[in-house]
């Protein structure tokens, strides 16, 4: 779960004055090379749900991106009480990273989006690769807080799932750490991710969680967020999501070992910020007792070294 403080400067909603279309709002965005200029973009779906720190209904609309585009967010943001409501495009890179407080903020030109990570694993998780994101607020609604209805939302529009080819290698062994935790990344003869969770909670404990790129996808995907059940009280989302009490979890468990699960789903969609998905490259990531912070900084320092292309 999240601070609401990275979201709190959400701006009032102006949903029922939306274009059917994106093109006005992508002709004045700062990146003009969004879409050329006259390009409709398809809609895929709509979605709407509450936001977890601005309490406030989101609008979220996605859209089928151009091809080598890749991913961004189209936000609304206004700059200061009286100035217009501009519209930012944030791509979905670690370059627009701003904040890892329990959750991914990315921003651009003072605008901000939050909670990015599960709806980004969604799309990869499905092999999308170009999606624009329109959103009527400053964060995407959280939903269950997993990623399963994101991907239910991407079947449901007729968008075929495809599983990305190996096109990436590491160059060489990657390794970030903090104090107690740290995040290796390995050169493998295909992806996979693991996660040790450690958490002094008899519900919890310590315990490892695996997932590879040609297992199922809903067995990370089904993997809700959970936090302790003081923190959702001071945020009134106790009955929003899984939280911990003294006793175990508020609600029933979809796997034994979902919050380790969850771990995994998180550090996904993070490695999407790599600004490519993460199931075309080659490699094994561990992650002990890691979160977004260190996430990001292994993202930025697999880019800064560099990806081997594949042939073929």
């Amino acid at each position: 779960m999240a601070s609401s403080k990275p979201c709190r400067n959400a701006l009032p909603s102006s949903k029922k004055n939306w274009s059917a279309q994106v093109e006005v709002l992508l002709s004045t965005a700062p990146s003009p090379d969004l879409k050329p200029a006259g390009e409709t973009l398809e809609l895929l779906f709509s979605f709407s749900g509450a936001g977890t720190a601005s309490r406030r209904s989101v609008d979220v609309r996605v859209f089928k991106g151009k091809a080598g585009r890749g991913i961004s967010f189209l936000v609304k943001h206004r700059q200061a009480s009286g100035d217009a409501v501009r519209e930012i495009v944030i791509p979905a890179h670690a370059n627009s990273v701003v904040s890892t407080l329990r959750n991914v903020v990315l921003g651009k030109d003072g605008a901000r989006i939050c909670f990015v990570e599960h709806i980004l694993a969604a799309a990869a998780l499905w092999g999308i690769e170009n999606l624009v994101i329109e959103v009527d607020g400053t964060e995407i609604p959280l939903g269950d807080g997993s990623a399963s209805f994101w991907l239910k939302l991407f079947e449901q529009s007729g968008v075929k799932r495809e599983t990305p080819k190996p096109l990436y290698a590491l160059k060489e062994p990657h390794v970030v750490a903090k104090a107690d935790r740290q995040i290796i990344a390995l050169p493998a003869d295909k992806f996979s991710i693991a996660y040790l969770i450690d958490w002094q909670h008899p519900a919890i404990g310590k315990r490892w969680s695996f997932w590879q790129g040609d297992q199922p996808i809903s067995q990370i995907a089904d993997a809700r967020t959970f936090s302790l059940k003081s923190e959702q009280d001071i945020l009134g989302l106790s009955d929003n999501f899984v939280s911990l009490t003294d006793e175990g979890f508020s609600k029933p468990l979809r796997f034994e070992d979902e919050p380790v699960r969850h771990k995994l789903l998180d550090l996904f969609g993070d490695l999407t910020l790599l600004g490519i998905n993460p199931l075309a490259i080659k490699a094994q990531f561990i992650s002990i007792k890691g979160g977004h912070e260190l996430d990001v900084q292994l993202v930025r320092g697999i880019l800064k070294q560099g990806l081997t292309k594949l042939e073929g």
